[in-house]
Parts: structure tokens; C-alpha cells; sequence
């Protein structure tokens, strides 16, 4: 397979998030694409990659809380929105309808298919960017994208980005911690 060098660039697809914290005491919300899990086990614990300049951040580091919302393709013009304007000079909390969980200081997304509560354990801080690594609390699916009691992640149909671009997903085509024993010798 022959390669082409392209320089320092990142590739692949994330899923893009509405992280949603508490600032001021208002709802806020910010569209992104850096996020990640860091351990499935439990704790199970994500990060936010967040540019410092960001009003979201100072809600976080108040109240101790994060939310990672989970849009669905039919949410792409508002989840841009609320990442291109900024919470310091527009109030995006009506944006969305915002319901809580147990916690109440961890605004949640109704109109996205999962939701997921975060309690901040560690902040790490980068020259440009603050990483919030969360504990995840509480999550939250839509009745309607569950099957066999998990969430179904083509009922969720996540928006991704991708390549500069919105994308939503395909067909499975494997099966982790299964596919690969057929190379392993015995």
C-alpha cells in the first residue's frame, strides 16, 4: 500500500458531543470533538479536551460536573451552532430542552439519545487546552434505541466527525475480543 505524508494531522472519527455544564447557575452547552474513552471498567472514566479560551470550562471547575450529550444526525445545524457561538455573549440554554438526572448540577440534553454524567476527578492541564477526565455517574438512552437492555448504536445513529465533515455511521462489520482468535496459534 503506498503512502502519501500529509504532515501533523490527526485521523479518524470521533464521535461529536454537546458537553454541557453549569455556569453561572444557567445551563451551558458546547459542541466538540474531543472526547474519549479511558477505561471501561468500573470507575469507567472520559475525557473532554477543551480550549482554555471556552466558557464551559469554568462551569466545570465550579460545580465539579460535566455532561457528554450524545447527538443524533438530525441534531447537525444545533450542535454547530452552539459550537460557534460562545456562552459569554449568548445564552444557549434555551437551545435545547434540559432536563437532570440525581445530579443537579449536570444539565443533560433531551433531544440527544444518550446522555452521560461526569464527575470531574482530574484536570490536566496542556498550553492551549484543559483535559477534564470524568467519572461517569449516571447514563441516560432513549427507550426507543435500546435493544436487549443496551444501547443500540444504530438507533442512537451518533453524529461523527470526521475528514473536516459530519458524518453518520455505517453497518457493523466485526466483533471485538471475537474476530481476531482466528489469527491467534494454539
Amino acid at each position: 500500500m503506498e503512502k502519501v505524508m500529509l504532515g501533523k494531522i490527526t485521523v479518524g472519527a470521533t464521535p461529536a458531543i454537546i458537553a454541557g455544564a453549569l455556569v453561572n447557575g444557567k445551563p451551558n452547552y458546547l459542541a466538540m470533538g474531543n472526547y474519549g474513552g479511558i477505561s471501561p471498567r468500573p470507575p469507567p472514566l472520559v475525557y473532554l479536551s477543551v480550549n482554555k479560551a471556552h466558557y464551559t470550562n469554568a462551569g466545570i471547575k465550579e460545580t465539579g460536573y460535566f455532561t457528554v450529550n450524545i447527538p443524533s444526525k438530525d441534531l447537525v445545524q444545533k450542535t454547530d451552532y452552539v459550537g460557534l457561538v460562545s456562552g459569554k455573549d449568548t445564552d444557549k440554554s434555551k437551545v435545547f430542552t434540559t432536563f437532570y438526572g440525581t445530579i443537579d448540577k449536570a444539565p443533560m440534553i433531551s433531544e440527544c439519545p444518550v446522555n452521560i454524567v461526569c464527575k470531574l476527578v482530574q484536570l490536566v492541564d496542556q498550553p492551549t487546552q484543559e483535559i477534564f477526565i470524568g467519572e461517569v455517574v449516571e447514563t441516560w438512552v432513549a427507550k426507543d434505541c435500546i435493544t436487549n437492555d443496551k444501547p443500540d448504536i444504530k438507533k442512537i445513529n451518533p453524529l461523527m466527525l470526521a475528514g473536516g465533515g459530519y458524518w453518520e455511521l455505517g453497518n457493523r462489520v466485526g466483533n471485538p475480543f471475537v474476530d481476531g482468535k482466528v489469527l491467534i496459534k494454539k
